[in-house]
C-alpha cells in the first residue's frame, strides 16, 4: 500500500482553490493569472489591511466612547501594528505591480523560493499563505475588533 504524504493531501485543497479562481475569473472575464493577482494579492491584501485598521479604529472608538486615558495608551501602542498592515499592503502592491503576467510570475517565483527554504512544495506554501495565514489573521482581527466594540 502506498504511503500518503502531506504534500499529496495538499493537492486536493490546492486544486479546489484553482477551480474557485478559474470560476471567479470566468465570471469576471479575467484569465487565471489575472484573477490570481487580483484576488490573492490585491483583494486579500486589502481585506487584511482593512481588518488590521478595524482593530485600531475599534480601540480609538473605545477611547472616545469611554473618555478613558488608558484606551488612548492602547491606541498609541497599537498604532505601529496598524501602520504595519498599511505598509505591508503598499509594499506588496509595489512588489507585485502590473502587468498581470509579471506580477503572477513574481509571486509564483517567491512562493517557490519559500517552498525550497521550508523544504516543502509550492502548493503547500500557497495554501499556508493565501488560505491558512490569511484566514487566521483575518479572524483574529475581526474577533479582536468586535470584542473591543462590545466592551
Amino acid at each position: 500500500m502506498k504511503k500518503v504524504k502531506l504534500t499529496d493531501l495538499a493537492l486536493l485543497p490546492f486544486g479546489c482553490c484553482v477551480l474557485f479562481l478559474l470560476g471567479l475569473g470566468k465570471l469576471c472575464g479575467l484569465t487565471y493569472k489575472q484573477i490570481s493577482v487580483v484576488f490573492n494579492l490585491w483583494v486579500q491584501g486589502a481585506i487584511l489591511m482593512l481588518s488590521g485598521l478595524f482593530v485600531w479604529f475599534s480601540i480609538v472608538y473605545r477611547c472616545y466612547a469611554t473618555q478613558d486615558a488608558n484606551w488612548l495608551c492602547v491606541a498609541i501602542i497599537y498604532l505601529p501594528v496598524a501602520f504595519l498592515y498599511v505598509y505591508g499592503f503598499i509594499r506588496m502592491m509595489r512588489h507585485y505591480h502590473l502587468p498581470f503576467n509579471d506580477a503572477f510570475d513574481r509571486c509564483v517565483g517567491d512562493l517557490q523560493k519559500l517552498a525550497r527554504k521550508w523544504h516543502t512544495t509550492y502548493q503547500i506554501v500557497n495554501l499556508l499563505i493565501f488560505v491558512v495565514f490569511f484566514l487566521l489573521l483575518l479572524s483574529l482581527n475581526i474577533v479582536s475588533g468586535y470584542l473591543l466594540l462590545k466592551m
